[in-house]
């Protein structure tokens, strides 16, 4: 066995577990192959929010059996949320190529042990074979995992579990170890980030995670994902203005412009209240960028329900918004309510929020174009960088002079798009 590959579907999260999982295959002396075909051993991140996901994976499952069946390799392991739920099938595809499958409800700290001790069966440790890799610009950081809430729409406490928190003083010293790395950039993560804490007892527990963070020496960029509209209040919105590296965008998901949908879904809010949130964060802090989550086609959405949203999403003026339609997922309250809409409608009020989302955005974008905002350089390619400005907007950067990835510079925006900025320095 000399090579592996990790497929990640879904979320940040899966993104921060992926790179765990690779750390594991390094320690072994395994080198990353660049597809599925290369690889010895596959690791299988999988995502089931949405039903697209979950058929994905099952299909790539499928593909590397094919592959085993006909080369004896790759082998495959399963992590992650759609093996929570479709263990059965998973095995039935993967049959005898399969060594592995663990669950999204175990912590990863847990799966990447079990990573470890069934690699350990096979290999020895030879962590010096490895090249050392490329330096972060920015860095995931889990803080919560699982859900409380029990949305009626959403799979992930089924998939994820309940939640829990990590201890502060664990937090904080994986956070310093990825700036004194080099990184400029951490991004906090929790299915519902504002729990932070709850289960410790601690309701101001979010509020004092970003205030210990934001002290650690030499970090640039603090943000957050993702937080839910019920628990954002005032308070926490004005102890925020006193952190120096929270950045200045605001990803709240509303869902719904429509009470009785928003009723519906379980979210604890109304429209009224979001919008009075809104109110607040405008004025707080006026230069932020907002964005949000929305769902179309709930079980029960009237074109009436329907057209709140789109009233709720020109009234906010997001400066983005991911829509999506709404996707069955099994046992969940929402799966089995009457009146579920048809497709042909969900993908009518999807194209017809998506242009009036894309119109705001583009508006949005274009007040940037005569500014000069600090751009923190994710990526170059000759004479163009890429980077994002505090309000997380991406920026395409021409640039004749020498730029480097992880450097910060200064940036006039020349002209935009609805989805990116353009500029020079």
């Amino acid at each position: 066995m000399k090579t592996f590959l990790v497929v990640s579907f879904g979320c940040q999260m899966n993104v921060y577990e992926a790179e765990k999982f690779k750390e594991v295959f390094y320690d072994f002396g395994l080198y990353e192959a660049n597809n599925i075909e290369e690889a010895d051993i596959v690791l299988f991140n999988s995502c089931a929010v949405r039903s697209k996901s979950e058929q994905k994976l099952l299909s790539s499952v499928g593909y590397a059996y094919s592959l085993f069946k006909k080369f004896g390799r790759p082998y495959i392991i399963v992590t992650g949320c759609v093996a929570s739920i479709k263990e059965k099938e998973i095995k039935n595809i993967a049959k005898n190529s399969l060594i592995s499958i663990s669950k999204g409800y175990e912590l990863i700290y847990d799966r990447v042990n079990e990573l470890r001790k069934i690699l350990s069966q096979y290999l020895s440790l030879h962590p010096q074979s490895v090249e050392k890799k490329e330096r972060q610009v920015f860095a995931y950081v889990p803080v919560i995992f699982g859900c409380n809430n029990f949305c009626t729409y959403c799979i992930v406490p089924a998939t994820r579990g309940r939640e829990k928190s990590r201890p502060l003083n664990e937090i904080v010293n994986e956070v310093t170890q990825y700036v004194e790395e080099g990184v400029k950039e951490i991004v906090l993560l929790g299915q519902n980030i504002n729990h932070y804490g709850y289960d410790f007892g601690n309701k101001n527990g979010f509020i004092e995670l970003l205030e210990a963070v934001d002290k650690i020496p030499h970090l640039e960029r603090l943000r957050y994902l993702t937080p839910h509209p019920a628990l954002f209040t005032k308070e926490l919105i004005l102890r925020m203005k006193g952190l120096k590296t929270l950045m200045p965008h605001f990803h709240l998901p509303v869902q719904s412009g429509s009470n009785k949908i928003l009723n519906l879904m379980r979210r604890e809010y109304t429209r009224e209240q979001y919008l009075s949130l809104i109110d607040i964060i405008k004025s707080e802090f006026s230069e932020a960028s907002i964005t949000t989550d929305i769902i179309v086609g709930f079980p029960e959405e009237t074109e009436e329900d329907f057209l709140q949203t789109v009233s709720l999403v020109k009234t906010v003026a997001f400066d983005k918004s991911f829509i999506a339609a709404y996707s069955k997922r099994p046992n969940t309250p929402a799966a089995n309510m009457e009146s579920q809409i048809e497709d042909r409608v969900k993908k009518e009020r999807l194209n017809y929020l998506l242009d009036v989302q894309n119109e705001i955005s583009l508006k949005k974008n274009l007040s940037y174009v005569g500014g000069t905002y600090s751009v923190l350089v994710e990526n170059v390619k000759v004479n163009i960088a890429y980077g994002r400005i505090p309000q997380d907007k991406l920026v395409i950067i021409s640039s004749e002079k020498s730029i480097s990835k992880a450097e910060i510079v200064p940036v006039k925006i020349t002209d935009a798009d609805f989805i990116h900025l353009k500029g020079e320095y």
